[in-house]
């Protein structure tokens, strides 16, 4: 019984730790650090792929220099099952200090939302240039590199935005492929094969 509650111990501590690591932030200096837009190419060769219940449908290639606004991980809901990690991700001005620092910024329900008392940018600015990920590990170490990532790091990500769907089932998520889109259906769905802290 005292092994037991050992073990619920560390496993509380272990807890703790990350849900502290996952909400720390690393502050930049002021200034754009990820002046592109994400980049598209739909000029590929892939075929479908199943993992497990689910299967995945390329659309496009992705890349991008982005600054991770807000990161959050998902257990509950059917899509964890292949996706446990959202990242909000900012460009252009969205990725200045200076500015994010005027700006409430948090993730619920797969959402990523955001507040401002005084718009340091536009509001179209910040719409067309942040956007909620999420994120797929290609890789069991593409999954452990993602661990170390925190709100904040400026990121390099690659892979393929996909559909997905069940088998045997009407269950059916698809990504986002445009900068200008906002609200239900504005997400991304990433499948990422590579990721980089910078810094």
């Amino acid at each position: 019984m005292k092994l037991l509650i050992k073990i619920f111990g560390l496993v509380i501590i272990i807890a703790g730790l990350y849900f502290i690591f996952r909400t720390s932030e690393v502050i930049q200096p002021a200034g754009i650090l990820a002046p592109d837009k994400p980049k598209q190419s739909n000029k590929f060769s892939a075929q479908n792929w199943q993992l497990d219940e689910f299967n995945f449908m390329p659309i496009t290639t992705f890349s991008a220099k982005v600054r991770v606004l807000s990161i959050s991980s998902y257990h509950n809901d059917k899509m964890s099952e292949f996706c446990p990690i959202d990242i909000a991700i900012g460009w252009g001005r969205m990725s200045d200090q200076n500015v994010v620092d005027k700006i409430e910024i948090k993730q619920q329900h797969r959402w990523y939302v955001w507040k401002t008392k005084s718009f340091p940018i536009p509001r179209k600015e910040i719409e067309i240039s942040s956007a909620n990920v999420h994120i797929i590990p290609a890789t069991e170490t593409v999954e452990d590199e993602l661990d170390e990532v925190i709100r904040g790091n400026i990121i390099q990500i690659s892979g393929k935005l996909v559909n997905v769907n069940k088998l045997n089932d009407k269950f059916v998520w698809k990504s986002s492929t445009k900068r200008n889109d906002t609200g239900s259906g504005a997400c991304e769905i990433l499948w990422l094969e590579q990721i980089k802290i910078l810094q």
